[in-house]
């Protein structure tokens, strides 16, 4: 169902046959998408190959240190709740 190839999308994990990611199948469904949502957008695609994405993506796990995104929404939250050096804490 998934393979690796450096000359496909720089060796991502794809779903065979295409130049789908796996790991954006998977990060679809978390944002709530449906299978059924994810193939119809992607006609090479079949649902049961978008369910199995997330079972692909828990059992390989990425590699190495996460990449740093400071637009992603996390970031901002925690911003927000650093204290300047100095200033006092609320209890």
């Amino acid at each position: 169902m998934v393979t690796v190839d450096e000359n496909v999308m720089r060796g991502a994990p794809v779903v065979a046959g295409t130049r789908i990611p796996v790991a954006a199948l998977w990060e679809m469904l978390a944002q709530g998408a449906t299978a059924e949502e994810i193939a119809d957008g992607h006609p090479s695609l079949s649902a049961e190959q978008v369910r199995l994405a997330p079972v692909y993506v828990a059992a390989h796990p990425r590699r190495g240190r996460p990449a740093s995104r400071p637009w992603a929404e996390n970031s901002t939250q925690i911003r927000k709740t650093l204290v300047p050096i100095g200033a006092a804490r609320e209890r």
